[in-house]
């Protein structure tokens, strides 16, 4: 097989615009672009069915192929190299500047996390001891209109049960507000301002520890792994010598390797 027929210059090129790094680079290396189009435009020669008499010039011609695809890719890095050292330059003088940064933040909001935490604890207890008092209260009221209905229909003022009743009522509406304000939100608890317009406050959220990975009920995890994670699994499963699992079809295959 040969490849001498060589396509249009630029034919597989995407368009160049006035960038002066990719002109310099198409300008430095057209050697290796005008390889590419010859290469691609001998695959247009690769017969659709490969016999015994042609398969010693396919895979010559994936030598090849693999020859330059490593050709270029050593010299994009190469030519990447310079970039990856500035680039590591820059956040080499930033990152021990972000992380002294992100330590201190970490260390005072550790202080604050804990101040945070006893405030609403104390403002917890503090409306649980209004809700308990409020709770009493409601209860005596309630327990003096019951009392004061009885005295009325034993022909006692009528007036004076109906504002038993009333302030009975208002006790327990005044008792309910109380427990919900109890059960407020750490936020709503722990909530503090700044002088500078800064407001800190607690956030609630559900957190884990492992406690023993061997006990993970990795079925009732399913719906939430990704297709990636099962599908790695599998792999190492099959690679430490599996053959056997429910919904997995495990089987020999073959691949083209060429050197």
């Amino acid at each position: 097989m040969t490849d001498a027929a060589i396509a249009e210059p630029g034919h597989n090129q995407p368009p160049l615009d006035a960038d002066p790094l990719r002109e310099r680079l198409q300008s430095d290396h057209e050697a290796l672009c005008s390889r590419v189009e010859e290469l691609l435009a001998a695959v247009e020669r690769v017969p659709d069915e490969v016999t015994e008499a042609t398969a010693g010039k396919v895979s010559d011609f994936i030598k090849q192929l693999t020859g330059h695809v490593k050709l270029l890719d050593t010299t994009r890095v190469g030519e990447k190299e310079p970039y990856l050292a500035g680039g590591r330059n820059v956040d080499g003088f930033f990152k021990p500047l972000t992380d002294s940064l992100d330590g201190a933040k970490r260390l005072v909001e550790g202080r604050l996390n804990i101040f945070l935490r006893q405030k609403a604890e104390e403002e917890r207890r503090r409306r649980e001891e209004e809700a308990r008092l409020q709770r009493e209260e409601a209860e005596r009221l309630a327990a003096e209109a019951a009392r004061r209905e009885q005295e009325a229909k034993d022909a006692t003022t009528l007036e004076e049960a109906i504002a038993a009743e009333e302030a009975a009522k208002n006790a327990q509406a005044d008792r309910l507000k109380a427990e919900q304000a109890a059960g407020a939100k750490a936020a709503d608890l722990s909530r503090t301002r700044g002088d500078y317009g800064a407001v800190s406050s607690l956030r609630t959220f559900w957190d884990f520890e492992v406690e023993d990975i061997h006990k993970v009920s990795l079925e009732t995890l399913r719906p939430h792994l990704p297709i990636a994670a099962v599908e790695q699994a599998i792999r190492s499963y099959v690679k430490a010598g599996g053959r056997e699992l429910d919904g997995v079809r495990i089987f020999e295959n073959t691949q083209t390797v060429t050197r």
